[in-house]
């Protein structure tokens, strides 16, 4: 019987149609009744099946009221605006059978009532499956805009730099069960008289009390509910809706075993990484620049080409380019002066093997988009290295194989962005000839790893 009574709640939506557009009808017919014979009784008719669906139309809505947990005063308007409209029906399908108490009253009434009456209920029933803005949020949409009101609430988002310092509850639970539970539990609808839109609203519980247990955290209602089988009645969400994955699963029941908190953040709860990991947005950090650059003159790139120099774009369609001297290994520190014609154009460059000496790096520091620049196998000594700290986006820099004095490492702590760095010597253990802050430490590769002896290895004399 319970299946039945769901089922027929859930016929409402569609049922609610036909009396209206049984009226409509009835009225685009009486307002142009001196175009059609007997249009009274055509009318009279019409109402006949207005009564009719109309009346299934309030059955059907006061079960989906009581069946999908609809507080009384979300509904109360939208039934009684359906009630006087069923009324109004029922009143002009009286009024034309004529020689009755209803004729005294202007025929008029009756249809500009019924027009009223069921915009003002449709209305009404559109703010409880829409919500009370409905109508008015487009308008609103389109007001922002034209006065270009660019205000808009930031919406969280859990990402790997700032998890730990957001709660567990507003940051995660929440939108969980914003996603997957809400819909059916607000202030709107309460299944089970309970409502899961805050944290207030949770610890309140339903009909049946608590939903989360804190005596007993396994016991929790809440985790009862999600843990059932998919086709058990009582599981949570219902069949129909979507469902909470292993990973929201695992997540709420952390939270209701450290006791449902609603302020501690990841962090001074101690949440390993992998629990948390399914939710986190890892920021896309693009290795190039976004410079907005035009396209470099075709003439000047073909010239540089011809030199023997290996130019290319960093990707198709992009208009970065890098450049590597690797067929060219006379060429000087005077020759990379002549690529200044496409200085903003280039990101990477590859000097490896040439003949460039400490000069170089003055003439580097004034390609001002260079990402990433190799001297390995060079006569480089590090001296004016510092100038390079001028250039914002450089994130890579190698030096193997180079006579670098470990000394000037020192300079890039002055580097803005500058990510890693290669020093790797075969001769040499650089790290051994300079003190340097851990920070620097941690972005330098000495290449000095060494692998740990096995326990039947004997070193050789």
């Amino acid at each position: 019987m319970q299946y039945f009574l769901d089922f027929m709640g859930r016929l409402h939506p569609l049922i609610v149609h036909l009396p209206i557009g049984f009226i409509l009808l009835a009225l685009l017919l009486e307002f142009s009744k001196n175009k059609f014979k007997e249009a009274d009784k055509v009318v009279r008719f019409i109402m006949l099946w207005v009564i009719l669906s109309g009346s299934f139309s309030l059955l059907s809505g006061y079960l989906q009221y009581t069946q999908e947990g609809y507080l009384w005063k979300t509904v109360e308007r939208h039934f009684y605006l359906g009630i006087i409209t069923l009324l109004l029906s029922l009143g002009f399908f009286i009024f034309l059978r004529n020689r009755t108490f209803l004729n005294r009253i202007p025929r008029i009434f009756f249809p500009i009532s019924l027009l009223v009456s069921i915009i003002i209920t449709g209305h009404l029933g559109g703010n409880i499956t829409h919500g009370e803005d409905h109508l008015t949020a487009p308008l609103k949409a389109f007001s922002s805009d034209f006065l270009e009101d660019k205000s808009k609430a930031k919406e969280f988002s859990l990402n790997e730099r700032n998890f730990k310092e957001q709660p567990l509850y507003s940051a995660v639970v929440a939108p969980i069960l914003s996603k997957k539970c809400v819909s059916c539990h607000n202030t709107k609808r309460t299944k089970g008289g309970l409502q899961m839109h805050s944290f207030e609203a949770i610890l309140k519980g339903g009909k049946n009390g608590a939903v989360v247990n804190f005596d007993n955290p396994e016991l929790s209602e809440l985790l009862v509910r999600i843990h059932l089988p998919e086709t058990e009645k009582k599981h949570m969400p219902p069949k129909s809706k979507k469902q909470l994955t292993k990973a929201e699963i695992r997540l709420i029941n952390y939270w209701i075993e450290v006791g449902a908190p609603e302020k501690q953040t990841l962090g001074q709860l101690g949440i390993k990484r992998e629990l948390i990991a399914p939710f986190l947005k890892k920021e896309e950090v693009k290795f190039y620049p976004d410079l907005g650059l035009d396209t470099p003159d075709p003439e000047i790139i073909q010239s540089i080409a011809s030199k023997g120099l290996i130019i290319s774009p960093v990707k198709r369609g992009a208009n970065l380019l890098t450049i590597s001297t690797l067929n060219l290994p006379e060429f000087n520190t005077t020759q990379l002066e002549e690529l200044l014609v496409i200085q903003k154009h280039l990101v990477s460059i590859d000097l490896s093997y040439s003949a460039v000496d400490d000069s170089v790096f003055e003439v580097l520091s004034q390609f001002p988009n260079l990402v990433q620049i190799k001297l390995n196998q060079t006569q480089i000594t590090g001296k004016d290295l510092h100038l390079l700290s001028r250039l914002v986006y450089l994130k890579k820099l190698y030096m193997v194989e180079t006579a670098l004095n470990g000394e000037t490492l020192s300079a890039l702590q002055e580097f803005p962005s500058i990510e890693q760095v290669f020093v790797f010597q075969p001769d040499r253990n650089i790290i051994e000839e300079v003190e340097l802050s851990p920070d620097l430490q941690a972005i330098i590769e000495f290449g000095d790893a060494l692998l740990p002896l096995l326990t039947n290895e004997k070193e050789s004399d």
